[in-house]
């Protein structure tokens, strides 16, 4: 026979565990994703920033035309106060071949120039300054030898009075090293300007 009286004290005493109430693990589950969804979403924009911004930044660098200044001034539109006002036309500054002091005209007085240097374009730059006082330069060219030291001039004796006129304006860019009256009267040019060295 069984003896109940002696049970254990444990068996004795119902030890339930106190309910504790379930919450949905939907919820909690739902709600840990849309943090993860939302962080993940501002790190990226944070970090890597959006493609629209990307395309929005880039530079593309425009043409633009340069204008040269130039010695003519461009024509300009403006309001004018008359119908029949005159306009200031620019005009080149001419070139006036009459020397002030003797009277000579130099327009008057054919040139050839040659090269005695053996540099090339030195015949090219001499009648570019004689141009400038406004002589007439027939030809330009390379003279029998290279040994030239300074500038030499010929002119005819039927042109002697233009001799002193020449040596003042070439002596302006170089050194005159002898002047004449003795070109032939069979030359084409009534001068002859020889640069040298």
């Amino acid at each position: 026979m069984e003896d109940n009286s002696f049970q254990s004290p444990i068996s004795q005493f119902n030890y339930a565990s106190p309910e504790i109430p379930k919450k949905p693990k939907k919820f909690i589950y739902l709600i840990i994703f849309l943090v993860i969804l939302v962080g993940f979403f501002l790190i990226k924009n944070l970090f890597f920033g959006s493609s629209e911004q990307k395309e929005t930044s880039v530079v593309t660098p425009t043409p633009t035309e340069f204008q040269f200044p130039t010695d003519t001034p461009a024509a300009s539109i403006s309001p004018t106060s008359g119908p029949n006002q005159p306009t200031a036309v620019p005009t080149v500054k001419p070139i006036n071949p009459i020397d002030q002091s003797t009277g000579l005209d130099r327009s008057t007085l054919s040139i050839k120039v040659q090269n005695g240097s053996g540099e090339t374009g030195v015949a090219a730059k001499g009648a570019d300054v004689l141009k400038s006082f406004g002589y007439k330069i027939t030809s330009t060219g390379n003279a029998d030898n290279y040994n030239y030291e300074n500038v030499t001039i010929q002119v005819k004796s039927t042109k002697s009075n233009f001799l002193a006129l020449l040596k003042k304006d070439l002596g302006f860019s170089y050194t005159v090293g002898s002047a004449s009256a003795d070109l032939s009267s069979d030359s084409t040019s009534d001068a002859l300007v020889i640069i040298g060295k």
